[in-house]
């Protein structure tokens, strides 16, 4: 529930006006729902004099120790029992070390805790805020390739920055810098290495499975206060599987079930309705709340998202509330928040642009009507990146390997960081020891989260079905109608006007939505394709499913196009205004 910043400058004396405006930076970092209980701490860090911290939101969270800080939740180095976290460590965190010699930071190998660098002729800046690190830093330098993808996507594209200055750690990489020649270098994990498939069986699996996402859940629970911890509860297999963990260990009565979503029309099996059940079969109350069905305000909350979010990804479809329900967490007392989030992943992929949509970073070239929107600028930055299938692999061991290498960095991290200002985020079965054991199993013991389904049937004796029609509302839902085309199409006035997008992109795509908005289906139309969806997925096989899929072509919806340009407008606005704020340190 915090966002970090270190920084390392070449001369001991500046370290006070930096101090100073990492302060300054905190308070900007801060949702400005929870301002009023935020605490803030800033420090030189312990032993190295030219180099401070600052951590936002500090209530309940570790301070650097032993020369380290610890981001998120590691388990500790695997080769020795020490407090000390290695770049093998379990876990799901980042870590940034400091002695007067070296700075080192790495991810975890999922890269699932988000870290940004920055470093020029004086100055070394690491931190989970890219907002941080451009206010810090004090110039922002636009990245047009994040903006093109985000526009394709709705993330910001492989592993670049919303900033040209400002890099992402990459989850298979550790970055050292030398003080004494002010260099940065990069050098592999040991470790990243997949095992061949079929040197493990199921049964030994499950039991190690079993044995260390139970410990590490237990851990994680216990380490927080009395009724501090949220379990988010649906009608799937994960938080299910979480919460019959939970009565197994005998910490069932320390985690509180929460449910949120917007209610489906009467008679659907939705994730709401299966958490009520799970939870009456359990005898445990449920926190039941509801996102509006229709906002009050569609710009405080895509306001509210862009500072949130620092542009990571478009997927504010839970937070149309403008993140009041989280605040509320908050102001109720809960730190920690355990997920049933994991690097396993459904279904299968059979061309790579399936893939690319499966990992959500999309180019324009897949969508076979990119051409109906003056686009080219923005297809030509972006720059192709590598996720073909190796010699020899599977389709199930490709569509594994694609979703740790590229989504769980890129996409799954960035929900991480948006509940991060509110609450910690952890989830238990992140571990890359386990992950490993997993790639191990043969093909045919893995299919679409098998061992998650073999320990469930094992734990949960609810009788409620394990999969239930989602209960968040389509990203495009929430502008339909007059008042949220009117929004779509003002805000795009507001995009021209500031220079954002050319006068004919925002022409084509206002056009575009006058004809979305003639053609709607309405909510029950959308109702009836989600219990569709639901049906297909279960009771299709995975091939036949990937077949249906790969029959079907993308397409660019101008309702799709117009949110994300008046989100991407919003942010560069955001990140000008963090370049801005205060002086700039003496160079």
């Amino acid at each position: 529930m915090a966002q970090y910043i270190f920084a390392l400058t070449r001369s001991p004396g500046d370290s006070a006006p930096l101090r100073q405006r990492m302060q300054e930076i905190c308070a900007e970092l801060t949702p400005d729902l929870i301002r009023d209980q935020c605490q803030t701490v800033v420090a030189d860090w312990p032993g190295v004099p030219a180099a401070c911290y600052a951590i936002q939101n500090c209530d309940g969270v570790a301070i650097p120790d032993a020369g380290q800080m610890v981001i998120g939740w590691a388990v500790g180095a695997p080769e020795a029992a020490t407090s000390q976290v290695g770049v093998e460590s379990d876990g799901y965190y980042a870590v940034v070390k400091a002695a007067q010699d070296a700075v080192s930071f790495f991810t975890d190998q999922f890269g699932s805790r988000s870290l940004w660098y920055y470093t020029d002729e004086r100055l070394l800046i690491v931190s989970t805020s890219q907002r941080a690190v451009v206010g810090l830093k004090g110039r922002y330098c636009r990245n047009d390739e994040a903006l093109a993808w985000f526009l394709s996507s709705g993330s910001q594209g492989p592993f670049i920055s919303w900033d040209r200055e400002v890099h992402q750690v990459r989850p298979g990489q550790e970055y050292v810098f030398d003080v004494a020649s002010w260099t940065l270098a990069e050098r592999a994990k040991p470790g990243m290495e997949l095992p061949d498939s079929g040197t493990m069986r199921m049964d030994e699996y499950l039991q190690e499975f079993e044995r260390q996402v139970s410990g590490t859940l237990s851990s994680m629970v216990s380490e927080s206060g009395p009724s501090e911890t949220l379990l988010p509860l649906s009608g799937g297999l994960d938080s299910r599987l979480l919460l019959g963990l939970c009565r197994s260990v005998g910490i069932e009565d320390k985690v509180t079930l929460v449910n949120w979503g917007v209610p489906a029309a009467k008679g659907v099996f939705d994730d709401k309705v299966a958490a009520r059940r799970v939870a009456r079969a359990y005898g445990k109350p449920l926190m039941d709340l509801a996102l509006p069905a229709k906002p009050e305000s569609h710009d405080e909350v895509l306001e509210r998202f862009a500072r949130e979010s620092e542009g990571r990804i478009d997927h504010f479809n839970a937070y149309t509330d403008g993140f009041a329900m989280w605040a509320g967490f908050f102001h109720g007392g809960f730190r920690s928040v355990v997920r049933g989030d994991l690097p396993y992943t459904e279904g299968l992929d059979l061309d790579e642009v399936q893939s690319r949509s499966h990992i959500g970073v999309e180019p324009f070239s897949d969508y076979v009507n990119q051409g109906a929107f003056p686009l080219e600028d923005y297809v030509r930055l972006q720059q192709p990146y590598d996720i073909s299938r190796q010699q020899g692999e599977s389709y199930l061991r490709w569509r594994d390997r694609l979703y740790v290498e590229w989504r769980m960095p890129l996409v799954i991290s960035a929900f991480s960081d948006l509940m991060s200002g509110y609450a910690e985020s952890r989830t238990p079965m992140v571990n890359w020891s386990l992950f490993r054991q997993y790639m191990a199993l043969p093909d045919s013991a893995k299919g679409s989260k098998t061992h998650i389904k073999a320990l469930w049937k094992r734990h949960d004796r609810t009788g409620v079905p394990s999969h239930a029609t989602g209960s968040l509302r389509s990203l495009s839902d929430f502008f339909k109608g007059e008042a949220g085309t009117r929004y779509l199409d003002d805000g795009l006035g507001r995009c021209r006007e500031r220079g954002r997008f050319s006068s004919e992109l925002v022409s084509a795509v206002k056009q575009g939505l006058e004809q979305e908005a003639a053609a709607t289906g309405g909510p029950a139309a959308s109702g009836l394709l989600a219990q569709a969806r639901s049906w297909v997925s279960d009771h299709v096989p995975d091939m036949l499913k990937a077949h249906l899929k790969a029959r079907r072509v993308k397409r660019l919806s101008a309702t799709t196009l117009a949110y994300r340009m008046v989100l991407a407008d919003k942010v560069i606005g955001m990140y000008e205004a963090s370049a801005s704020l205060g002086e700039e340190p003496d160079r």
